[in-house]
């Protein structure tokens, strides 16, 4: 299909996302190729193909959700959630990723209410000690240290902590010196605090945890939040979050770190393409690793712990996996993305974002945030790549179509080619959310 269309604007500039080609910003990182749990604790179960092609290299585990005689060390059951653990860390390392070790799931916190015995329970670490030892003396035996993340305790705010905030913080410097002083161990890096909450001045889990690294010496070699929260809360969007953070941080007085959002998606909502690729985007423009969210369940943890955070499925363990459209919106920012990045900013209405590289093409990623309406989308300095300042350009639609996790799709749909008249070394042309393409992501295609 190809079409000819001269644009009238339908839009204010509230919602309309921009590409400047004249900037460029270094090689694609894939820094959204992240995922938390989704490993099968057998090795070589899930094709390599479906690692690669989406270029993972960040991981994130340590045996949740498994159940008796496996619920971890606060039950005596450690060995098996070790286990998976061990067995996630091998399969990340066969695709040279990195690996955050959740030391909360080790533990056993998914099955431990406030009766249960806790870290630092009257004063008395002697029990986490023990706990610690065996972590470092495993790592140890099993040579884990290389990509290796020690992850000290994901969501205490949220609930896999139940008890005063003063000791989580006891336990946090605790569990840093541990690895610190260990000769072995001291070159791994820390991550924390894994809030589930971006940061928040009004948050005393961000206000007191920020002192306290600050005043003992023991910030985290990354820090670390979730962005899984309401769509429309603006601190939910790393936009924000960002400067939030580093306004507390320098308030606080502690030292700058990297950032790692170690987990994205509000899988209410945002389980689909077009939030994958809003989010992909933001992550890409901050240069910030992200890693998505995953809270598939299942008997014993079996759909958490498979289905690589929902993106690939299979309905029987004798039939082989197929890909979904998040998968392959994945697949096209790993593969098709080449070339080098260039600026873009989304809309002031937060809701579209887009991700941009020109290599053989100019290849650019759109995504908006689960909304309906129509969007404009503006790629400037088209000189940058050997284009007329005017005249007429074709542009190639793909559709990352979507429906439910376990729905296949094996390409992008091909939605064309419409060519537009343009002027002013830019072009501006709609991106359309609607109906069956709520959840949509799309990819755009300019020949240079």
């Amino acid at each position: 299909m190809i079409a000819v269309a001269r644009l009238s604007p339908r839009w204010t500039p509230d919602n309309v996302a921009v590409v400047d080609l004249a900037v460029a910003r270094g090689p694609p990182q894939y820094h959204a190729s992240g995922i938390i749990y989704g490993i099968l604790d057998a090795a070589n179960q899930i094709p390599d193909s479906f690692y690669t092609d989406i270029g993972l290299h960040w991981f994130r585990a340590g045996g949740a959700q498994m159940d008796a005689p496996n619920r971890g060390w606060v039950w005596g059951e450690l060995d098996g959630r070790w286990a998976s653990a061990l067995s996630n860390y091998l399969t990340v390392r066969k695709y040279d990723g990195k690996f955050q070790l959740l030391l909360h799931n080790l533990w056993g916190t998914d099955h431990a209410d406030e009766s249960m015995d806790w870290p630092g329970d009257d004063g008395d670490w002697s029990d986490y000690d023990k706990f610690l030892d065996r972590i470092v003396e495993n790592i140890i035996q099993n040579e884990m240290t290389a990509g290796l993340h020690i992850d000290i305790w994901n969501e205490p705010e949220w609930g896999f902590w139940k008890r005063p905030q003063s000791q989580w913080l006891d336990l946090f410097g605790r569990t840093y010196h541990r690895f610190r002083n260990d000769p072995q161990l001291n070159n791994i890096p820390i991550i924390g605090p894994s809030l589930s909450l971006p940061p928040s001045e009004e948050n005393t889990w961000w206000t007191n945890f920020l002192r306290y690294v600050a005043a003992n010496g023991t910030a985290p070699d990354h820090y670390s939040w979730h962005h899984i929260e309401s769509l429309e809360n603006p601190a939910n969007d790393l936009q924000n979050s960002l400067a939030t953070f580093d306004r507390m941080r320098n308030a606080a007085g502690a030292p700058a770190r990297k950032i790692n959002i170690n987990e994205y998606l509000n899988l209410g909502d945002e389980l689909n393409p077009a939030a994958t690729v809003w989010h992909l985007s933001r992550l890409e423009r901050y240069d910030t690793p992200g890693l998505r969210a995953n809270w598939r369940g299942g008997p014993n943890g079996s759909h958490l712990r498979d289905f690589l955070a929902s993106l690939i499925w299979r309905d029987d363990p004798q039939l082989p996996y197929h890909p979904n459209g998040d998968w392959q919106a994945l697949k096209y920012y790993k593969t098709n993305m080449t070339g080098h990045r260039v600026a873009t900013s989304g809309s002031n209405d937060r809701k579209l974002d887009v991700y941009a590289t020109v290599g053989d093409k100019v290849r650019v990623l759109a995504g908006v945030r689960v909304r309906e309406g129509t969007w404009g989308l503006t790629v400037k300095n088209l000189d940058a790549v050997g284009l007329p300042a005017s005249g007429q350009i074709g542009i190639q639609t793909w559709g990352f179509t979507y429906v439910i996790p376990e729905t296949l799709l094996l390409r992008p749909s091909d939605r064309g080619v419409i060519t537009y008249s343009y002027d002013n070394n830019e072009v501006t042309f709609p991106v359309h959310q609607y109906g069956e393409d709520l959840k949509t992501a799309w990819a755009f295609e300019i020949q240079v």
